[in-house]
């Protein structure tokens, strides 16, 4: 079983918790199609218009005022009516805005959730625009003209009145012969038709305007104060330095920065005011209508006088009057003509320059992206919640039962009360081995392990694996019983020490341990564990042969760079994977003591649960001290009747760079 990576173990996780990740998937789908249906995703266009008309709207904020007209509810029901659009998601101030592009030129934008029915929602807002915003600059053309054809008329009917007074000399209604009656009469008719046309307009003003502050913050005040000490402080250095000493530019380019942040730190904020042309139309209409009653006072007045002293008016003064009246009617159809023409030549329209500026754009996330974020978020919450490392193995391993008798037989055997007829012998004193006290390690087997021995060349072919593999040769042979203990106890340290990568090593080269730690391998793989065996000894490898595998490429390829993928073997072995050692670098000590060494093992340890690695002798090349000191931990292999000056010295080699030891095995 290998160490899962974090994708295997976040497969694995999301499979044993099937029903509840699928639960919490659909969770947030769920969430997300709720979103959709109360909260759905806008769409917005954008044209370009030009208002033009011949009436002059420069000193005015078009853009301001048409959204204002657009802000009217009474405005908005007749877009969402003539549009057909749906109620329930609209927002009114968002439907259509304004904005001011250039001269005369504006850029209109409407948002909907349905991106076909933006271009109907825009042909309605400028048809709308033009009915009532343009409207509104004819109106008052139109006032005038009304107001003048009136005039006319009264003139003529009091024109037609002063000759029948005249005819008959009656003094009834004889007072509008006075022409500054008619024209009072006249201010009094043109003021009503004012006023009502000034109170149409304020019903279609809005009391409130918006527009965009910069407030400053906390933040903007510091870099704006910060800002103003560099020019001065620019200022200053010009008075002792040019314009390309080091310091000047520092100071020039502080103050770019300075700048670039204080237009970062502004902050827009959207503000609302009194409308200034409804106050004004307001205080007009109080004004007129303050001015028509005051008219209407002298109005009266001038009847009554006039009444009074017609009664001493002569003929003549009659015919004075009727001329005064027709030259004044004379000039009233002059002035009326005049407005005619005039109305007829200012004219307003909207022309829109480019529909579709801009292409419908999303505001925010569509619908499926808003569905994709939901089931991705789904299973993120999943992973988090449902997610769970997978155990280490841990086995309980032990001494194998004859072993166990046999070391605890005479024990028992005084326990129990079995003891022979004769005295028992005094108990010899058990003396240590050498290399334990050399090596002040303890043995990690009681008893030596056996290397194969084949004599005839006819055994040697007769077998299915190399000769040394005596686990697959010969799985119930005696000899592998020692290699069985090894084992045993080679898995009781890892689990404690926590350590999975394992060096195998000895003094002097031929002991043997080649063969020990390829035997142990398969031993471990056939108990269950992943292992992997790396060949280290680039002097003499032999892993590969031992194993019928190539060493084209190996460990050093992997520590030129290469994937691992390509140069790891499987070997005949279930569990059991190989790296041979390949081509030997310039300076072996240099490549197994790089960090790129570290990295790999670090690698590989994510993947193995043991790693095993055979190394060339302790005493005979360097690089062995390097790996042990650095990682892992070393089986020391000692052959019997070895030098003790070898031991001495592999002991000092070890403790020099304190590598940690199992324990010893002799062979």
């Amino acid at each position: 079983m290998g160490q899962e990576s974090l994708f295997e173990g976040i497969v694995r996780s999301l499979k044993k918790n099937a029903g509840w990740a699928v639960l919490i998937m659909a969770l947030a789908v769920s969430a997300s199609f709720l979103i959709n249906r109360y909260a759905p995703s806008l769409y917005k266009s954008s044209s370009l218009i030009r208002v033009m008309t011949t009436a002059d709207l420069s000193e005015k904020d078009i853009a301001a005022e048409m959204n204002g007209v657009l802000a009217q509810k009474d405005v908005q029901e007749e877009i969402i009516n003539k549009c057909h659009l749906n109620r329930k998601h609209i927002k009114p101030n968002d439907l259509a805005s304004l904005s001011t592009s250039g001269s005369g030129i504006l850029t209109l934008t409407v948002k909907y959730e349905d991106p076909t029915v933006l271009n109907e929602i825009n042909t309605a807002v400028v048809q709308i625009l033009s009915e009532r915003f343009l409207g509104y600059s004819a109106e008052s053309r139109e006032f005038t003209a009304k107001a003048l054809q009136k005039k006319m008329e009264h003139l003529e009917k009091t024109i037609t009145q002063l000759r029948k007074e005249l005819i008959t000399s009656s003094s009834n209604e004889s007072w509008q012969n006075n022409s500054e009656v008619v024209d009072l009469e006249n201010k009094v008719t043109m003021l009503e038709e004012k006023i009502d046309m000034s109170s149409k307009l304020l019903q279609t003003t809005p009391r409130k305007v918006f527009y965009y502050a910069e407030e400053e913050s906390p933040q903007y005040k510091s870099v704006k104060k910060q800002l103003n000490v560099a020019r001065n402080e620019l200022a200053e250095l010009f008075k002792s330095y040019k314009e390309k000493h080091p310091k000047v530019i520092a100071c020039q380019n502080n103050i770019k920065d300075l700048e670039y942040r204080l237009s970062k730190a502004s902050t827009r904020v959207r503000k609302e005011k009194n409308n200034p042309d409804y106050l004004t139309i307001s205080a007009d209409i109080q004004n007129d209508k303050q001015q028509l009653d005051i008219l209407k006072e002298e109005l009266v007045t001038r009847k009554k006088l006039a009444a009074a002293n017609f009664s001493s008016a002569s003929t003549e003064g009659l015919n004075l009057r009727i001329a005064a009246l027709e030259e004044l009617h004379r000039k009233t159809i002059i002035e009326l003509e005049e407005s005619k023409i005039s109305q007829n030549t200012t004219s307003g329209r909207i022309n829109v320059l480019k529909k579709d500026h801009l292409p419908p754009q999303v505001v925010g996330f569509t619908a499926i992206q808003r569905d994709c974020l939901a089931l991705l978020s789904g299973v993120l919450m999943a992973i988090f919640l449902l997610y769970t490392p997978a155990p280490m193995k841990t086995e309980i391993v032990g001494i194998s039962p004859d072993t166990l008798v046999q070391s605890l037989g005479p024990q028992l055997e005084l326990g129990l009360g079995m003891h022979s007829e004769t005295e028992p012998e005094e108990p010899k004193p058990i003396l240590a081995e050498p290399a334990e006290i050399i090596l002040e390690v303890p043995p990690l087997v009681s008893e030596p392990l056996s290397l194969p021995c084949l004599v005839t060349e006819e055994e040697v072919l007769s077998l299915k694996y190399d000769e040394r593999l005596v686990s697959l040769n010969e799985p119930t042979s005696e000899i592998l019983k020692p290699y069985k203990n090894l084992v045993s106890n080679l898995q009781i340290s890892i689990s404690e020490s926590q350590t999975r990568i394992v060096i195998a090593s000895s003094s002097k080269t031929g002991t043997g341990k080649t063969t020990m730690i390829a035997n142990v391998a398969v031993l471990l793989a056939q108990a269950g564990y992943s292992v992997l065996l790396i060949d280290a000894n680039f002097r003499s490898p032999s892993i590969h042969r031992m194993f019928g595998l190539d060493n084209v490429k190996g460990l050093s390829n992997l520590l030129n760079g290469e994937k691992p993928y390509d140069i790891i073997q499987k070997s005949p072995v279930e569990n059991l994977s190989i790296i041979s050692s390949g081509i030997m670098p310039k300076s072996p000590e240099a490549a197994l003591g790089s960090t790129d060494m570290i990295k790999l093992l670090g690698n590989l340890k994510r993947r193995m649960e043991i790693i095993l690695i055979d190394t060339p002798a302790l005493l005979d090349y360097p690089e062995t001290a390097v790996l042990a000191g650095q990682t892992g931990a070393v089986v020391f292999l000692h052959r019997e009747g070895e030098s003790e000056e070898f031991l001495k010295e592999s002991k000092r080699i070890l403790n020099d760079v304190r590598a940690k030891v199992f324990g010893y095995v002799k062979i």
